[in-house]
């Protein structure tokens, strides 16, 4: 082994064989893998897939509409990402990357998208939408109104209370008014005074009695009423309007509704289109099966 180690023919035969691989490693590649060809149609694409909106004559009408010098920094832009991206990938920094993997992933569902895009909505199936979800369309209710605040913080709820409920003969005998309530009572967490508030907003400072009460019918506008129990103390309350919660017209907001729609048959179609594709792969499942 050792004479066949000092053999010089081996020695020339393995410098041979290192001189071939140090020249392939460091042959340029084939002159087509360094050329960027730059014409319209790569152009299109590139826009397209840098606005992450698949329209070509969408693209196509922004492309003419460039001037020379926009035209010449989209073109250095494309030959820039071009470029790096043939390095990235000569370099194999595209095997087993996770970011690239979902970059991929999106391009696909982008192409899927446009290709399933719907047609437009008819009257009839807005109708038909506006019908099916008409809780989206609907304003809660709201009022405005303002109130006499008694805290608990020093005193049990009993006695908040009772001070509240002298306080409101107090308050009538004055003729006092929304703007006089200032004047009377303890320094409130939140707001003295709720203009065209929702009911959850009204519910969420001063609670769930308060609320009952400004939206019940039963409660009269434009008079101190009282008293009632809040996590925080007793309350007097004068509400000068309340609305009930109101379904929007078709007619007032049918670009909403057709915008919607149109956002949900997209969303569907594109679902379809993807789970087309996975359709043509089979599922070799090793885990959901078991042993």
């Amino acid at each position: 082994m050792r004479s066949l180690l000092k053999d010089p023919l081996l020695h020339f035969l393995a410098a041979g064989l290192l001189l071939f691989i140090l020249g392939n490693a460091a042959k340029p590649p084939p002159a087509a893998d360094k050329t960027i060809v730059v014409d319209r149609g790569a152009l299109l694409q590139f826009i397209q897939y840098r606005s992450k909106a698949f329209e070509p004559h969408a693209a196509a009408a922004l492309f003419d509409g460039l001037d020379d010098d926009a035209r010449a920094r989209l073109i250095e832009d494309f030959v820039r990402e071009e470029a790096l991206a043939r390095e990235a990938k000569s370099l194999g920094l595209d095997a087993n990357d996770y970011v690239i993997r979902q970059r991929m992933v999106q391009k696909v569902e982008f192409l899927a998208e446009a290709a399933s895009a719907p047609a437009d909505p008819t009257e009839a199936d807005l109708a038909a939408y506006y019908s099916a979800n008409e809780d989206r369309y609907r304003s809660p209710p709201s009022a405005t109104l303002t109130h006499v605040f008694i805290s608990t913080e020093k005193k049990s709820p009993a006695a908040a209370e009772s001070e509240a409920a002298r306080l409101l003969t107090s308050l009538k005998a004055a003729h006092a008014g929304f703007n006089d309530a200032t004047g009377y009572g303890d320094r409130f967490l939140f707001h003295k005074n709720y203009v065209d508030r929702t009911d959850d907003y009204i519910k969420s400072q001063l609670g769930a009695a308060i609320e009952d009460a400004v939206f019940d019918p039963a409660t009269a506008l434009n008079q101190w009423s009282g008293p009632y129990l809040s996590p925080y103390g007793a309350h007097l309350i004068f509400i000068t309007s309340r609305s009930p919660a109101r379904l929007a017209p078709l007619a007032d907001i049918a670009d909403l509704v057709k915008s919607d729609l149109a956002e949900e048959r997209r969303q569907q179609a594109t679902e379809r289109a993807i789970g087309d594709i996975v359709k043509n792969y089979t599922v070799d499942d090793r885990i959901s099966g078991g042993e």
